[in-house]
């Protein structure tokens, strides 16, 4: 009984030997890397259509029949019309003028040609001459003001059409059919919903350390991509201080987005230093903190606490007892335990 009892507490004071013979971990590693990276903030901004608008027609009328929202339309369709009844009078009662200006006209050339063969046989004075071209010359520019102010009738006419001036939707009505509007009354709003860009507001003090040109990572719901810089507005109000970053979204992807969505901006703030980064799948998160499992010469993995900093896609930052070309484990991490060997089932370059 006593034989039995002392190789029972043997076999409960050596857990080491049972460890040992645990088979090895199927994992998988790889290599750590060292290369030049900026420290970051992340900036929020949303996608804006390139081209969005209020229609006005720089007319004064009555609105006969507004276009809904939501409706697609092409570049020169008519979204509003304006009621043409003044203006068509107006247009008659310009024309009828002009007609008594011509006839005016006429008879002042008539008059004058009369006076200069009067005046070739000394039956007509200089005086006379100067009058009737005086007034025949007159009569001209008064038909040519009249002609230029059909014109302006004319122009009036065709406002009463309002026509979208780039392909769109119709994002919202403004006014109603019935409303009597002036020349500054926005009708209609309309919005290129194919053209889009990223706007993201980054504080001023910043504004340095992005040109135009830059391509930097943005983020959004479906994932990421990386974006180049169109322009820069570095103009700030004292409250807000901050400068205003227009990206173009790359081709191909802007039909996944739609105006007005979130997206954020990694931001560089501080030149590129040589950095420490690890895949972030091999990190280890914990309530005490975060590590990951480096695997030595002998396919052993020992847990190495991390402190992390900067991202970059898929790697991260790390500082601790961890350097270049070190193997770490990515794939099996979370059930290892210090000092466990390990079984090496794929080397990875890159994630």
């Amino acid at each position: 009984m006593k034989l039995k009892t002392i190789a029972l507490l043997g076999l409960l004071l050596a857990p080491s030997a049972f460890t040992a013979e645990q088979p090895a971990k199927l994992v998988s590693i790889v290599e750590v890397q060292n290369r030049p990276l900026s420290p970051k903030i992340n900036i929020i901004g949303s996608v804006y259509s390139r081209q969005s608008a209020e229609l006005t027609a720089g007319i004064e009328g009555k609105l006969e029949w507004v276009q809904d929202a939501g409706t697609i339309i092409k570049k020169g369709d008519v979204v509003a019309r304006i009621e043409q009844t003044r203006l068509m009078l107006d247009k008659a009662k310009q024309q009828a003028q002009i007609e008594h200006d011509q006839v005016s006209l006429k008879r002042l050339e008539r008059k004058y040609k009369r006076l200069e063969k009067l005046n070739q046989s000394n039956h007509a004075s200089g005086t006379q001459m100067d009058d009737a071209k005086s007034q025949r010359d007159l009569a001209l520019a008064n038909l040519k003001l009249t002609k230029l102010q059909l014109d302006v009738i004319e122009d009036d006419i065709r406002r009463t059409e309002l026509r979208a001036p780039f392909s769109g939707i119709i994002t919202q009505r403004l006014r109603q059919a019935g409303e009597d509007i002036n020349r500054a009354t926005s009708i209609v709003s309309i919005t290129d919903p194919d053209r889009l860009e990223a706007r993201l507001h980054a504080p001023l003090r910043h504004s340095k350390r992005v040109r135009v040109g830059d391509e930097l990572k943005v983020y959004h719901n479906g994932g990421d991509f990386v974006a180049t810089v169109r322009s820069l507005i570095p103009v700030s109000d004292v409250r807000s201080q901050t400068f205003e970053i227009r990206m173009d979204l790359p081709i191909g992807i802007e039909d996944s987005f739609s105006v007005g969505e979130l997206i954020s901006l990694a931001l560089p703030i501080a030149p590129k230093t040589l950095t420490t980064l690890v895949p972030r799948d091999a990190v280890v998160l914990r309530s005490n903190g975060a590590f990951v499992f480096k695997i030595d010469s002998e396919n052993k993995a020992h847990k190495i606490p991390v402190e992390l900093g900067d991202g970059d896609g898929e790697w991260i930052a790390v500082s601790g007892d961890i350097e270049a070309q070190d193997k770490v484990v990515i794939r099996g991490a979370e059930t290892l335990q210090e000092g466990q060997l390990v079984k090496i089932s794929k080397m990875l370059n890159s994630v």
